[in-house]
């Protein structure tokens, strides 16, 4: 065989091997397009230098459109259907990902849909490719529709966000149970201690409520707690003012930056309300009408019990009269009231 036959053959060879090759590639490509299309996998090729942008069929599918319909493509074609609020969190972690923070940039982003809601989708991408200046050339990345996911996430989270709400708000009276008033004490507390300023706690009881119950009925006795809950929260002008329902017919009003004159001014407001109610009460040995006793304690180092004290000026009101409201201070149940 001569020379030349020799490298005729040799380059039969190597068509030959090259032909494998090619055939092999074709068959993995084959393989990569099933594959995206089973799973749906959106896919960009972004030369980020030049803002050339190129997309597959799902890509564009995912937003409700067909490739065809979304060329001449470029990276204005991301920034037009890309939400507002979320670009500048994606140019925060595309460039956190540039600087070398980030193995890769990670987004859940939305995308305007043709019909014109908006799709969640997961974006992924990485660099592939470095100018010599140390700059991003190409970039690749992935979309995945991550729409029913996301909503079915955000429906739990707001599921979750009720039922914290729930499981610290009366049912009866609609206003914070006794577990929130429990919370909030601790955090009042710990506030007044650090900013050495004043705490006063006031716990109103309705009076003679058992016999206004075994008079008017259950039912009745529901609906008057609900109205002094709601008379409760009209005296309070603050949103730092807190009140709740400890149990049965007793509440508790947390007055943070409050001293003991500002407690007695609205303890003087509450009984007027409650007896602007005039709710029948014939039952009552102290009025003809429904009416509260109040017990008020106060604390300027967030270390007193109030609860303790208010309760003993509570005890107090009630042993003298009801109707009315008592003070606690540091030498034990004061004489101050309003009648």
């Amino acid at each position: 065989m001569s020379a030349t036959d020799e490298s005729v053959e040799a380059l039969r060879s190597q068509i030959a091997v090259l032909n494998e090759k090619i055939a092999e590639l074709e068959h993995h490509k084959v393989q990569l397009d099933l594959v995206l299309k089973a799973t749906g996998v959106g896919i960009w090729d972004w030369q980020v230098q030049t803002g050339e942008l190129a997309l597959n069929e799902r890509w564009a599918n995912i937003i409700g459109y067909s490739l065809e319909e979304l060329k001449p493509t470029s990276v204005e074609t991301w920034l037009k259907y890309a939400h507002p609020e979320d670009l500048g969190e994606s140019d925060r972690l595309l460039k956190e990902n540039w600087a070398g923070k980030t193995d890769y940039y990670i987004f859940e982003s939305r995308m305007k849909h043709k019909d014109g809601h908006w799709v969640w989708v997961y974006d992924t991408g990485q660099v592939t490719e470095w100018e010599p200046e140390g700059v991003p050339k190409r970039m690749v990345g992935t979309h995945i529709d991550i729409t029913e996911q996301k909503l079915t996430q955000l429906s739990l989270d707001q599921a979750n966000k009720e039922l914290e709400r729930l499981v610290r708000v009366d049912p009866l009276s609609n206003i914070p149970n006794r577990r929130a008033y429990d919370e909030r004490l601790a955090f009042e507390l710990a506030a007044a201690n650090r900013q050495g300023a004043p705490l006063s706690l006031l716990i109103v009881d309705v009076d003679y409520f058992k016999k206004y119950n075994d008079t008017y009925g259950h039912e009745q006795g529901d609906i008057v707690i609900q109205a002094v809950a709601t008379a409760l929260k009209s005296t309070l002008t603050r949103e730092t003012d807190f009140v709740a329902r400890y149990g049965g017919e007793e509440f508790v009003i947390l007055l943070p930056s409050t001293d003991l004159q500002g407690a007695r001014h609205l303890c003087a407001e509450i009984l007027d309300v409650i007896t602007s109610l005039k709710i029948d009460h014939e039952s009552s040995q102290c009025s003809d009408f429904l009416s509260v006793s109040i017990g008020v304690s106060s604390t300027e180092s967030g270390t007193s019990d109030l609860f303790r004290e208010a309760d003993q000026a509570l005890y107090f009101a009630k042993g003298n009269g009801r109707n009315q409201f008592r003070t606690y201070d540091e030498r034990g149940v004061n004489a101050h009231q309003s009648l």
